[in-house]
């Protein structure tokens, strides 16, 4: 058994995870296909996914408390989604509560964390008519078929890049 939180799986419309924690907070880790991100002509198109992470229950309203045991959960099922090594993902940081920065610099910490060498990560952002700066991240395998390719692709799609991690 896991030294982590058990998690389970199901695919309906999309590939979705879950755990529970000992505190009772019940996470939601979504994969959606996103193939309409890149031109359908790129032989990757239908291998883009965009995550979701998101707490979908809590027992009271506090704030959700540190768990060093959510981060090696939610890494473990990335590594558990990306047994197929062509799978792309796409991860933006919500703005709804202007916290977005605050994710990114925490989805970044993880992901340093957890790369292990298997895996690049390519931030992005995108500013809107309205002042609002997106957020975006690409994920994929090093051992991609079209690792060179997905990662012009995303650079055109956002209009260039921030920083490659």
């Amino acid at each position: 058994m896991s030294q982590y939180y058990a998690f389970y799986s199901e695919t309906v419309e999309y590939t979705y995870y879950f755990f529970k924690t000992s505190n009772g907070i019940i996470y939601e880790v979504s994969f959606r296909p996103t193939p309409y991100l890149f031109e359908t002509s790129y032989p990757f198109a239908e291998n883009v996914f965009e995550s979701v992470i998101k707490v979908i229950e809590k027992s009271s309203k506090t704030l959700v408390p540190f768990d060093k045991k959510v981060k090696r959960r939610i890494a473990e099922i990335f590594y558990h989604f990306f047994s197929d090594k062509q799978r792309i993902i796409v991860y933006i940081c919500d703005t709804a509560d202007a916290r977005h920065r605050a994710r990114a610099r925490k989805f970044g910490a993880w992901f340093e964390e957890f790369k292990h060498g298997q895996f690049v990560k390519v931030d992005a952002t995108i500013d809107d008519y309205s002042d609002i700066v997106y957020l975006n991240s690409l994920i994929l395998h090093t051992d991609n078929l079209h690792f060179v390719e997905i990662i012009d692709a995303f650079r055109k799609v956002t209009g260039g890049y921030s920083e490659d991690k």
